[in-house]
């Protein structure tokens, strides 16, 4: 979805109100969502009308009602690693709040037309609820949101369906993630998703912030120019960086007192090595799965990475500062970086910030990577899996339909255009790089089953003084042998 809202729908979602994180409390709250509305006109409003744009088809549903029917929902519970919104419950302490709000109104047109309870258990820990759950054979949820990473690993034991399966359920239609399907389904095989349903894929995306005023003191060049012109490179990031680093009390020591052109931490360079466009694994027209890290261009990549992180005059890491991540978010707001590579979700930690900040893609390898590359952090970013204790199917089903479709115009519209484009976002510059970064976004099968432990050999490559040509010889054949494991349970006829 990009930033084409109408007046009207603006106007709308504009009265359902303010800031964009809420927050619940409780593990393992059940709560339905039938609850009165926020209070006051415009909620009443929200509750009743239904925006429609110009590019979506009809909902191609039969008429349908449940009776009363529940669709049972189990999902994290904000403040548990990166979760910072839902995608389901209405927080009634955070009425007035924008996407909160929209959440309401999504479900609230849902169960009156459909006639139907949703009903949401919010819980720190889902993976130990939903495998209790499912190994006892209890039908005690409809639908689960868990981590992306840990879904396709439940789903080889038998606990999740195959999307593709699930009647209702359009698979084409762009309120479902094409990426997803593109990257991770194999022989038409995909056991969780996301769309329009959800805003974790959001969410649990990366970018890079820029600190203006910095940019301003430096007289650093117009970055987004270069980010729309396919100039702003992994080079230029370093020597922009570079160049403003400084050791502000002259002590000799560069630490988290002193001024730095970049933040980030050598545990990340597994990010980069994605976001400079390549893959541990891709898809060949079969939906077959083959490595595709051993190539020169990889391997000059990794080489350059290491170089670039191992500066540590002008990158300061998160694992040398004496709160870690929460420090190089002070040294951002403090005027004393440049450029901040960081996740979408971080945005609520500068929306108070004094001077202004800029949103950027993560750079281009080089001038010749034909586009950029965000991968999405499924190891953090939940989606949606049907357990196979489901008992009710054909409802599950329907109603998933109809909930994606919806979100579009509601939860959807409200988290891109009126909270992350025009309330987070400093400038309309930020939200062309947003439409950019979503736009890109990629995810990998060798990150997500971690074969050969690929993730974890570029986590440490910068301190353990290895090449990435090096690791992969010594990891490809435990590598391949557990593809292989996992392709079995795809190639068999029972799943």
């Amino acid at each position: 979805m990009t930033r084409k809202t109408t007046i009207a729908s603006m106007l709308l979602l504009c009265a359902l109100a303010a800031a964009a994180v809420s927050c619940g409390s409780g593990d393992g709250t059940t709560i339905s969502t039938d609850t009165a509305p926020t209070s006051g006109d415009a909620a009443e409003t929200a509750a009743e009308t239904t925006v429609s744009t110009d590019d979506r088809p009809a909902l191609n549903l039969p008429e349908k009602d449940f009776n009363g029917e529940s669709l049972r929902i189990l999902g994290y519970e904000t403040g548990v690693d990166c979760i910072k919104q839902y995608d389901f419950y209405y927080d009634e302490a955070s009425a007035g709040e924008l996407v909160n709000d929209a959440i309401h109104k999504r479900n609230m047109l849902i169960e009156e037309r459909y006639n139907c309870v949703i009903e949401v258990t919010n819980d720190k820990t889902p993976k130990v609820t939903a495998r209790n759950s499912i190994t006892a054979g209890s039908d005690d949820f409809d639908i689960m949101e868990l981590y992306i990473n840990d879904a396709m690993s439940m789903a080889m034991e038998g606990m999740f369906l195959n999307w593709y399966d699930l009647d209702y359920i359009s698979m084409d239609e762009s309120w479902w993630d094409q990426a997803i399907q593109r990257d991770l389904a194999i022989y038409d095989r995909i056991y969780v998703m996301t769309g329009d349903i959800s805003v974790y894929d959001e969410e649990l995306n990366y970018c890079v912030y820029f600190n203006k005023q910095v940019a301003t003191n430096n007289d650093i060049p117009d970055v987004y120019e270069m980010a729309r012109n396919k100039t702003w490179t992994m080079d230029v990031m370093y020597e922009l960086g570079k160049s403003v680093a400084k050791d502000l009390n002259g002590d000799g020591v560069r630490d988290e007192n002193d001024q730095f052109g970049l933040l980030s931490d050598s545990g990340m360079m597994f990010l980069f090595y994605f976001t400079c466009g390549n893959n541990f694994v891709t898809l060949d027209e079969n939906g077959e799965p083959y490595f595709t890290v051993e190539s020169e261009r990889t391997f000059d990549v990794c080489d350059s990475l290491v170089e670039f992180f191992s500066d540590t005059d002008t990158m300061l890491w998160a694992s040398k500062c004496s709160n870690t991540w929460t420090t190089l978010d002070k040294v951002f707001m403090e005027n004393r970086n440049l450029f901040r590579p960081g996740s979408i979700y971080d945005i609520v930690y500068y929306r108070n910030m004094e001077h202004d900040f800029g949103i950027l893609p993560y750079p281009l390898f080089d001038e010749q990577q034909e586009d950029y590359y965000h991968l999405i952090a499924t190891h953090v970013c939940p989606g949606i899996c049907v357990p196979t204790t489901n008992a009710k199917l054909d409802m599950t089903s329907y109603l998933l339909e109809a909930l994606a479709y919806e979100s579009r115009d509601t939860v959807t519209e409200a988290y891109y255009d009126l909270n992350l484009y025009t309330k987070m976002a400093r400038d309309d510059e930020s939200g062309d790089m947003l439409d950019i970064i979503f736009s890109t976004k990629r995810y990998d099968l060798g990150f997500v089953f971690d074969w050969g432990s690929l993730r974890s050999s570029l986590e440490t490559l910068v301190t353990s003084g290895k090449s990435f040509s090096t690791v992969w010889e010594s990891k490809e054949k435990s590598a391949q042998k557990a593809m292989e494991e996992t392709m079995e349970f795809y190639r068999s006829n029972d799943n």
